[in-house]
């Protein structure tokens, strides 16, 4: 087989956070490939950050306890989160995503798995006062772009850390100026969503939610990782 550099991991928390990382959101849900490795059996998906001299491949996975169904199915629109695997996609509350069962586990896969893959460029780093002007530029960039971004939860230097990545194409002679943007906490956030509306009479209004039912509000989903390899130190 031919070399196939391998992709910058990224480990997600648990299949809760994956199920939201991959199906909350979206109307393109992407394909998930499970594997089994050393004796564990994982899954992943593929996306791309566009970055300084082209694009970083991020292979974003999680470990299982069992095997899964044909199907991972998810929604969110009641008091708390649902997922689960499936062997039919006819319930139409749910929003579903293929998983892609590997027969063998190739070594582009296995690398990642081992933290064996090239070190990323770094984004600029670039800490925003609160998670209004977070907010604000998610909504934006959702607006402008159609897709969205998930806001990425995790620890750095022991502080808690919530951010999100986002390239500006056509910088000089680079592909795109990556800059991510973040805010500290002072606590885990309370729930998987921060839901953000305005208005004339109130304002900015934000607060965390399981529950993305309601249309008035703008979602922004909080995925939980073990490591953030794009966060500069």
């Amino acid at each position: 087989m031919t070399s196939v550099k391998p992709p910058v991991a990224l480990k997600i928390k648990d299949l809760e956070n994956f199920a939201r990382l991959t199906l909350a959101l979206t109307d393109s849900p992407p394909i998930i490939w499970y594997f089994k490795y050393k004796g564990r059996r994982y899954l992943a998906t593929f996306s791309v950050y566009l970055s300084w001299k082209g694009d970083i491949p991020l292979f974003t996975y999680v470990s299982l306890k069992g095997k899964p169904g044909p199907f991972l199915a998810y929604k969110s629109d009641g008091e708390r989160e649902e997922y689960k695997f499936t062997n039919n996609i006819e319930n139409p509350r749910y929003i579903y995503a293929p998983i892609i069962v590997l027969k063998e586990t190739y070594d582009f896969l296995r690398a990642p798995v081992e933290g064996r893959f090239p070190e990323p460029s770094k984004p600029v780093r670039m800490e925003v006062d609160s998670l209004n002007s977070l907010l604000r530029l998610l909504y934006l960039i959702s607006v402008r772009e159609g897709s969205l971004f998930p806001l990425w939860y995790f620890k750095s230097g022991g502080k808690r850390i919530l951010g999100v990545c986002i390239p500006f194409e056509h910088y000089y002679e680079a592909s795109a100026l990556p800059v991510f943007f973040y805010v500290k906490l002072g606590r885990k956030p309370p729930a998987p969503f921060i839901r953000y509306t305005t208005s004339t009479l109130k304002g900015e209004s934000l607060e965390f939610t399981s529950n993305t039912s309601d249309t008035k509000y703008f979602y922004a989903k909080i995925i939980e990782v073990e490591k953030m390899p794009l966060f500069p130190d």
